[in-house]
């Protein structure tokens, strides 16, 4: 199977009509499946949704940093966004029996779903998280001793800074009972000027995901796992019914009474400790504590049930190569403890190891530019319809989800004002340029990990400062220039677990398996997204200000060790300057070449390993999900080698109501976490 096929089940599962354990259709149901859906991106659906958004969005910040709670984003697959979906199809049940008319169609559903998703990250991760304590962060943690100021940031455009120095402390230690309030005057400048940044980055991802979705969706088949179970769900029951035949299915059910039993018991040992727990994570290190063996680092086994369900969805070879490729980086490292070759850590600590980053780094590059290949005469139609070629009435663009002449002109314009911000913000142009390949990177890696692999969240393992530091070196380079290149990467692609763009494809490849226009989909997701920047920086404000500070949070990474990670980075540059060398070049070298020819072999020969895991395989995401995904891919390989296709479809509603289970689990323990003050994580964190 080369890159550009599908398994056959996953084109199936992503289409309601096809679902291999539906009834078959009498001929009249097809006819009127393959008209286009009339009723979805309607005026009530556009307001649920942005109504679903700003509640998310208002309510994150507290959930993740006060309550610790499970994360109802957190992820590409957010828990909201699915309950939310559970919700409708269940209120459809009483208005099919008493006012079908007001029921709500399949793609008003998803239109819902779409718009909560895509905005999900923007509180937490996928910008708030990093984006507002990095502001206050310099002024606070600054002092006489570290001399961070006058080492790191002081040299920075004033209208970068945060001035305020009242404000910046109040934001991580609160204000006295009875004066808490929201600064905004401290406020208003930084945001604005960082803020800008933001927003040519999302005009970005909103271009270069429609330059991918014709490609990935028609052209190579991907199999956007994550879209599978919303799409099933959504589906309009069979004629007489009152649910559709997913939810008919007893294994589904079944999974989510066994996936209740066991978080029941294990919420109630932590409430009650004298309650026994079920163990659902080990450390393997405990077993590997004689050298060399003691050296492979982190060793985490974990279950999670959702991610089991999700990759039983994934194509076997996918899925093996998940896991297949962080048991692959272990032994790297075993390698390297055996010589004693160098093995430090890369400066932005997404990832364990510098030399995976670096081969991540040249495998990202390998995979960009077979992306760019592959998609040759796709991208040569959108140039040519957008700069009105002679063949550009050949060409139709009005399935795509912004015409090819705004998507160019969306590219110019976001690239052209983030490189113009970093040079306005005193960056050298070979580290804009740098940067710009990176952010072009994180949009396309990020999204082929996601619509290819299911994953659920996943860190880019290098940065700008990764690459520059481990081959020419730092000693020729400004610090403060560095120091906001870092703030502005550390924002948007260094922690990518819930970027926007994937979700933006996602939601294209629900619009086009829901049979209804993109077009309205898409000026849908972008007034999401447009509410949740809003209501999210007003959320991750008041929840320290009005909260005793982000110090008193329970999330100390998002509002001590983050913040303070790149000012001892360049602290510790501008004493003693990181010293490159050209051996790091050959990781580099060795990465492109691995990934580029995995592809290339598969692609002509129909030969090798998939080379989706190598990419990410030193990141947290990858060490969390690596036993789940081993787990879902034995579960499916066993059914699939002693069963056929028959036993594979027959327990596929388990493996969905796996997901169903977690959802709704999550959903209860989070409204219990808010009343017993004690969160417990059924979610990856």
């Amino acid at each position: 199977m080369n890159d550009t096929q599908v398994h056959p089940a996953m084109q199936e599962a992503a289409v309601p009509a096809a679902l291999p354990f539906t009834h078959a259709r009498t001929a009249n149901d097809a006819r009127q499946a393959a008209r286009p859906n009339p009723r979805a991106v309607t005026t009530r659906a556009v307001m649920l949704g942005l109504l679903g958004t700003a509640l998310l969005c208002a309510v994150t910040p507290y959930n993740n940093y006060k309550i610790a709670a499970t994360l109802l984003g957190g992820n590409q697959f957010p828990i909201f966004a699915l309950f939310v979906l559970l919700l409708l199809v269940g209120l459809n049940i009483p208005l099919r029996l008493f006012r079908r008319a007001l029921a709500f169609t399949t793609g008003e559903m998803l239109t819902i779903w779409t718009m909560i998703l895509v905005a999900s990250g923007i509180p937490s991760s996928g910008m708030m998280r990093t984006f507002i304590p990095s502001i206050a962060a310099p002024l606070y943690f600054s002092n006489s001793q570290n001399n961070w100021e006058q080492k790191v940031w002081g040299g920075m455009p004033e209208w970068l800074k945060m001035h305020d120095a009242d404000a910046a402390k109040a934001f991580f230690t609160g204000y006295p009972r009875g004066q808490e309030r929201i600064p905004w005057n401290a406020w208003i400048g930084p945001l604005f000027f960082w803020g800008l940044f933001a927003i040519f980055f999302l005009i970005a991802s909103f271009c270069v995901a429609n330059l991918l979705r014709r490609q990935w969706i028609e052209n190579e088949k991907f199999a956007f796992p994550l879209v599978t179970l919303p799409v099933l769900l959504a589906e309009e029951p069979q004629e007489g019914r009152l649910v559709n035949d997913l939810l008919r299915r007893p294994l589904l059910w079944l999974a989510v009474g066994l996936t209740t039993a066991l978080h029941s018991v294990k919420g109630m040992h932590l409430l009650y400790p004298s309650v026994p727990d079920i163990p659902l994570q080990w450390n393997l290190n405990d077993y590997l504590t004689v050298s060399p063996w003691n050296q492979i680092g982190l060793f985490p086994a974990m279950i999670f049930l959702l991610v089991i369900g999700l990759s039983y969805l994934l194509s076997t070879e996918v899925a093996f190569s998940l896991w297949f490729f962080f048991l692959f980086y272990k032994l790297e490292i075993l390698l390297c403890a055996i010589y004693n070759w160098d093995m430090r850590a890369p400066l932005g600590w997404y990832s364990q190891k510098m030399f995976h980053a670096l081969q991540a780094f040249g495998g990202a590059t390998g995979l960009l530019v077979w992306t760019l290949w592959t998609a040759r005469g796709h991208l040569r139609a959108v140039w040519e319809k957008a700069t009105r070629s002679p063949h550009a009435s050949r060409i139709d663009d009005s399935a795509e989800m912004l015409s090819y002449r705004a998507t160019v002109l969306g590219l110019f314009i976001s690239y052209g004002g983030m490189g113009l911000w970093l040079y306005l913000a005193e960056v050298p142009l070979l580290l804009i340029a740098l940067s710009l390949f990176l952010t072009t990177l994180a949009l396309v890696v990020i999204s082929w990990l996601v619509c290819q692999a299911g994953m659920l969240f996943m860190a880019m393992p290098y940065g700008n400062i990764d690459i520059v530091s481990s081959t020419v070196g730092t000693a020729s380079l400004k610090i403060p220039p560095l120091y906001t290149l870092y703030s502005a990467e550390g924002s948007f692609i260094y922690n990518t677990r819930e970027m926007v763009i994937p979700s933006l494809l996602n939601g294209a490849k629900t619009a086009d398996a829901a049979r209804f226009s993109v077009r309205p989909l898409v000026w849908a997701m972008a007034l999401s997204v447009g509410v949740g920047l809003v209501v999210s920086a007003w959320a991750s404000l008041w929840l320290p200000y009005y909260n005793g500070g982000g110090n008193a949070m329970a999330n100390a990474w998002t509002y001590s060790t983050g913040p303070q990670l790149p000012l001892r980075i360049f602290g510790a540059a501008a004493s003693v300057p990181y010293v490159g060398s050209w051996t790091n070049w050959l990781h580099i070298f060795g990465g492109f070449v691995g990934v580029f020819g995995l592809l290339a072999s598969r692609s002509l020969w129909n030969v090798g390993l998939h080379p989706i895991g190598f990419l990410g395989a030193s990141t947290h995401a990858v060490h969390s999900l690596w036993f789940s995904f081993f787990l879902g891919w034995l579960c499916k390989w066993l059914l699939q080698r002693y069963g056929g296709m028959k036993d594979y479809t027959m327990a596929l509603p388990f493996f969905l109501g796996l997901i169903v289970g977690d959802v709704l689990n999550a959903i209860v323990w989070v409204v219990l976490g808010y009343l017993t003050n004690t969160g417990y994580n059924i979610m990856p964190t």
